[in-house]
């Protein structure tokens, strides 16, 4: 272990959670899929040519929710580790983990502010694609979803698509950014401008390291593309993980937290789901992702 991913290890102790609220406006994508109702972004993507389902796409942007232990009287402060390297740590973490399991377990639980009761849910992707999901709209039973689709980002993509992606950030870019060209991709206002497209491309990495069944080493060149965005910045330590920050073209303030020592996505308050499709709460969600052998229950 180098010393970047011990200094990830060191920080990326777990803390008492402490909510962020922040409010945002998006549709909802799948009913059953996904945990409530959200309110609809001021540009959607319109699905057309290169088998795109209709999403909606908006930047991610990664930030603190809190802050990080008192220190001792005297005690030198914590390092604070900069965006670039809680990614690239997440990314050394993720390449490191073993592709096994027979279900991709999602486990989310949101809630719609601070201390209210959390809704939670249940997802399970099996490798041929079957799903599984309990929660509320499921009145807490287990049931079977048909017709899953899979998206990356605004694109619609085959599971056998999404396990054959590259393993080098460039070339996972390269090629996120010639499929968004050749789609037909539209907002309301028409085809995708330039700055739109290349909204489109960074949508597509988030998605690849949210809640898809992303292979281990495409997931780590997804952390490792979305470092080299120069407006990325860190925010510090924040209970789960780390916290980081981005602008975005809508306007929207979105929060995340990454843990670089298990390379999991821990909280945010946009969730991107394993259809492409963005969900905003004015709360948060709270993930857990990982490959596992026990069936579905």
């Amino acid at each position: 272990m180098n010393d970047l991913q011990d200094l990830a290890t060191l920080l990326a102790k777990p803390e008492p959670p402490r909510e962020a609220v922040d409010n945002g406006r998006h549709k909802l994508q799948n009913a059953m899929l996904n945990p409530s109702p959200a309110r609809k972004h001021k540009k959607a993507w319109l699905a057309g040519g290169f088998g795109l389902t209709a999403t909606t796409a908006a930047a991610v942007v990664l930030v603190s929710a809190g802050t990080g232990d008192p220190h001792a009287p005297n005690s030198p402060p914590d390092p604070q580790m900069t965006a670039r390297q809680v990614l690239l740590a997440a990314a050394t973490t993720a390449e490191r983990l073993p592709d096994k399991g027979v279900y991709w377990h999602i486990k989310l639980e949101q809630r719609e502010r601070p201390g209210a009761a959390p809704d939670m849910s249940e997802s399970w992707i099996k490798r041929d694609g079957r799903v599984w999901f309990k929660g509320r709209k499921s009145d807490g039973r287990l049931i079977q979803i048909g017709d899953q689709r899979w998206g990356i980002g605004p694109l619609d993509v085959s599971l056998d698509q999404l396990r054959r992606l590259p393993s080098k950030p460039e070339d996972l870019k390269g090629w996120i950014t010639d499929a968004v060209k050749r789609s037909d991709i539209r907002t309301s206002a028409g085809r995708l401008t330039a700055a739109q497209q290349k909204q489109a491309v960074f949508q597509g990495l988030v998605s690849l390291i949210s809640t898809l069944p992303t292979p281990s080493k495409t997931r780590a060149a997804a952390f490792r593309a979305i470092a080299s965005y120069p407006h990325v910045k860190s925010t510090g330590k924040v209970p789960g993980g780390q916290g980081l920050q981005f602008p975005s073209e809508t306007g929207d303030t979105v929060r995340m937290v990454i843990d670089p020592a298990t390379s999991q996505l821990r909280q945010t308050n946009i969730l991107v789901w394993t259809d492409g499709g963005e969900w905003i709460t004015s709360g948060t969600y709270t993930l857990t992702t990982e490959w596992t052998n026990v069936q579905p229950r």
